[in-house]
């Protein structure tokens, strides 16, 4: 009867460290988990009488002792990633408001054209330039305005853009590729653009391209344009990567019910009213997040070609192949249940 009180004191003192730990101490669960701890503490003998008529041996007891500490862990750890999740948006919202007021400090009366284009960086102050230089400035006798987002990268990106004459939000803090495209479509939509164009900074895409993905968009033919590089010029030496993109490409088809060819492009071409109608939340693998939740809303989500070479020069913030996929198939489930 001793030992069955000193487990339930231990489960007890266990609960209420993990409640101090993740500072959570209003769940409710976890002081419904306390009281029942409790409670069969002070029925030890009771517990004890239990075990002795059932016949049960050492080890059943301990499996049941380690069942209960499983479930007490996942529950506290469970309450400590939707406490991180909260905090982690708070200061999301805290850099995504100063990158605003930076950007409205700087330029006071912008205004961007019908159609602009949004580019994230991040340490590209050797490629942004020629990326910049080869861009369109009219598609189909409209104009075209450039904003660059800098991701939170101190090499310089930042004044290469305005020496172009082109727009630039600096963000102080390095997120990610998606985290910086938001920054950028809420400030291009509020300065006046009505057709979003998405290009990377390190010059893998041919911006000459760009009005084959623009001019659906323009012409009302499509609501949303990814670019794709299966209908294009694919040019890479990594065999993992390519065959990737088919697999990945495959899976998001099967879930959308919809033929895709290239899910993680970052060429594409989409209406203002689009973006404000997604939810969009992830920081990095943005594409798969985008383009799963375009389908899902019924937009009209149309693919034309949109080559793809190797870097102009450093090397790609994607990670290990296996990192990227595990990461990149984890956007896909995850954003395509939130869409169901």
């Amino acid at each position: 009867m001793f030992a069955t009180r000193i487990i339930f004191m231990i489960l007890t003192v266990l609960t209420l460290g993990l409640m101090g730990f993740s500072g959570n101490w209003r769940n409710r669960k976890q002081w419904v988990w306390v009281a029942v701890f409790l409670t069969l503490m002070m029925e030890a003998g009771q517990i004890s009488h239990f075990v002795s008529v059932n016949n049960l041996h050492l080890v059943d007891v301990m499996i049941i002792f380690l069942a209960i500490v499983a479930v007490i862990l996942y529950s506290a750890l469970k309450a400590a990633n939707v406490k991180a999740g909260k905090t982690l948006n708070i200061i999301n919202q805290l850099v995504d408001q100063q990158a605003l007021a930076d950007f409205a400090r700087e330029y006071t009366h912008a205004v961007f054209h019908p159609v602009t284009v949004v580019i994230p960086a991040y340490f590209e102050v050797d490629n942004i330039g020629r990326v910049l230089d080869s861009i369109p400035r009219n598609i189909d006798g409209t104009p075209v305005s450039v904003l660059v987002v800098v991701d939170g990268s101190a090499d310089g990106t930042d004044d290469v853009v305005r020496e172009h004459g082109d727009f630039v939000s600096y963000v102080s803090v390095n997120r990610g590729q998606g985290a910086a495209l938001r920054v950028g479509y809420r400030i291009a939509i509020d300065h006046g653009a009505q057709y979003i164009v998405t290009l990377d900074a390190d010059g893998q895409y041919d911006p000459s391209e760009m009005s084959g993905l623009v001019k659906p968009v323009l012409r009302d033919e499509a609501d949303y344009v990814q670019g794709s590089r299966r209908m294009g010029r694919y040019v890479s030496d990594d065999v993992i990567r390519v065959m990737g993109v088919y697999w990945f490409n495959w899976l998001i088809g099967l879930l959308l019910r919809q033929r895709i060819t290239d899910s993680s492009n970052g060429f594409r071409a989409i209406k203002a009213g689009v973006l404000r109608n997604l939810a969009l939340s992830e920081d990095q693998y943005h594409a798969a997040e985008l383009l799963i939740l375009a389908v899902r809303k019924r937009f009209r989500v149309i693919e034309r070609p949109a080559s793809m070479y190797p870097r102009n020069s450093g090397e790609t913030k994607k990670g290990h192949n296996l990192l990227y996929a595990y990461h990149y198939a984890r956007v896909i489930f995850k954003s395509w249940l939130r869409a169901i």
